[in-house]
């Protein structure tokens, strides 16, 4: 202020003195002091409302408060609790059925069908394998029931021998089983090393894989079911009998007949080599050839059929 004061003096003295620069100096003077910062600092007069301040007598608004995000929710402790949604019971899936046990199976059931074998007085081995033994084993127990004696450990069998085997969603068809469109999967045939007939009185001739079923294929029929193995694989006389043919036959290749008496007959067609001779009596199990691929083959497997009265039949229920 004292500043503003003194440029004012020296400004008076040298002005002349006039009533024209006697207003125009007060004037100035005026507009000094209410420019001046310290008069703009000056609190207001008592009693003055301010624009933050409500006028005398009112009572200044509360916004209302918002809690922060750390700051604890208050509870009402008369409100009710909000009930929450229960997960809705699922109950356990049931135990899944038993499946048949096959010839080639492995694993544990295997292993309880085979300690069931034995107690009931049936010479097997707990290998864990269903091997040509066990088939043979569970032929006898079939014949002692009273039922089919097929070597295959059906679901009824199983059940009655206290054997479970756990069925896997979505399991392929059953080995050896046409599955709805027709198609068939290739299974496991047992070693006839034991030469235990089924109730047919036949044994498997060879081991290997069913590779083709018995039926309409390719635009033909298929008269019998081909076991796929090695070349020089033994092939066994399914059933005891009198050889009546050991040659070449067009597309069966070097074939095997035999005539077992009452209308039935058995051949063994691609044969690699011979066993057996013409008119030669044969025991069941007993060696007549060689797996080969001669003949009309795609690869080395034994054609095998099972005729009765020259008709040919499907092999399998005979075994």
């Amino acid at each position: 202020m004292d500043k503003y004061s003194n440029a004012f003096a020296k400004l008076w003295h040298r002005m002349p003195l006039t009533p024209l620069t006697t207003a125009a100096g007060l004037a100035c003077a005026c507009a000094l002091v209410l420019s001046s910062p310290a008069l703009a600092q000056q609190p207001p007069a008592p009693g003055t409302p301010t624009p933050s301040q409500p006028p005398a007598g009112q009572v200044p608004p509360v916004a209302p408060a918002t809690p922060s995000p750390t700051s604890p929710v208050p509870v009402d402790p008369t409100a009710q609790p909000v009930p929450q949604p229960v997960a809705p019971q699922v109950p356990a899936p049931a135990a899944p059925a038993p499946t048949a046990l096959r010839p080639g199976a492995r694993g544990a059931p295997v292993a309880s069908l085979q300690r069931a074998l034995r107690k009931r007085g049936i010479r097997v081995k707990v290998s864990g394998t269903y091997d040509a033994r066990t088939r043979a084993g569970v032929r006898t127990l079939q014949r002692r029931i009273g039922t089919r004696a097929t070597g295959i450990a059906d679901a009824a069998l199983l059940k009655r021998l206290g054997v479970t085997v756990r069925a896997v969603a979505g399991a392929p068809t059953p080995v050896g089983e046409r599955a709805p469109d027709g198609s068939f999967d290739e299974y496991p045939v047992p070693e006839p090393n034991d030469a235990t007939p089924s109730a047919a009185g036949f044994i498997w001739p060879a081991n290997g894989v069913v590779s083709s079923p018995y039926g309409p294929r390719w635009g033909r029929m298929h008269e019998g079911i081909d076991i796929a193995a090695p070349a020089g694989r033994p092939i066994r006389a399914a059933k005891a009998g009198v050889v009546t043919t050991a040659a070449p036959e067009g597309a069966y290749g070097n074939l095997v007949v035999i005539d077992h008496g009452n209308g039935e007959t058995t051949r063994y067609g691609h044969m690699s080599a011979f066993g057996v001779t013409k008119g030669q009596v044969v025991a069941i199990g007993q060696v007549i050839g060689q797996i080969g691929s001669t003949g009309r083959s795609t690869g080395n497997h034994l054609h095998f059929e099972i005729r009765i009265n020259g008709v040919s039949m499907d092999p399998r229920p005979y075994l």
